[in-house]
């Protein structure tokens, strides 16, 4: 039987916990960087009771009555920025996060404009290949910092006539 997923927007008032998804996006996104993570469920809770509070929407994709992704959008001068978007491993490939991406997309044309804007890190291939499936493929900002101390890098990044460590 094939199970209808639903997106619904959440506050800090419904009883859907998605803190357990949160852990492992940020567990995902620290191995990208070859990184591990101390990354508690109270971590989370934190984390998301922050957005809640803050000028973001919280969005949750549900089978049946199981949570199994989530996105959160930045709603930041009538632009909305997704800010994360996830869903459990056992769950990909259904469509969810295309489910998900396409309420990030109505939002924006809700504020009257044509797109959701996407930070994705350069690592996170499979994330990548989602969003060129969907069409986000102009690069639309750089994000650049100094070297941490005792960081080094193997790798640069030519975009244009720029030059970047990685």
């Amino acid at each position: 039987m094939v199970e209808i997923i639903r997106i619904i927007g959440i506050t800090e008032a419904f009883n859907y916990d998605i803190t357990p998804l949160l852990v492992n996006f940020r567990q995902e996104l620290a191995l990208l960087k070859n990184r591990q993570l101390n990354y508690s469920l109270a971590d989370a809770k934190a984390e998301l009771s922050d957005y809640f509070s803050s000028d973001y929407e919280v969005f949750i994709a549900l089978e049946s009555h199981e949570v199994i992704g989530y996105a959160i959008l930045r709603v930041f001068d009538e632009t909305i920025w997704l800010e994360q978007i996830f869903v459990q491993k056992d769950k990909r490939r259904k469509s969810v996060a295309s489910k998900l991406l396409n309420i990030a997309n109505k939002r924006a044309n809700y504020y009257g404009k044509e797109t959701a804007f996407i930070n994705v890190h350069p690592n996170n291939h499979k994330m990548i290949k989602f969003l060129a499936k969907n069409d986000y493929n102009v690069l639309n900002l750089l994000e650049v910092r100094k070297l941490y101390n005792n960081e080094s890098t193997k790798t640069k990044i030519q975009v244009g006539e720029n030059s970047f460590l990685y």
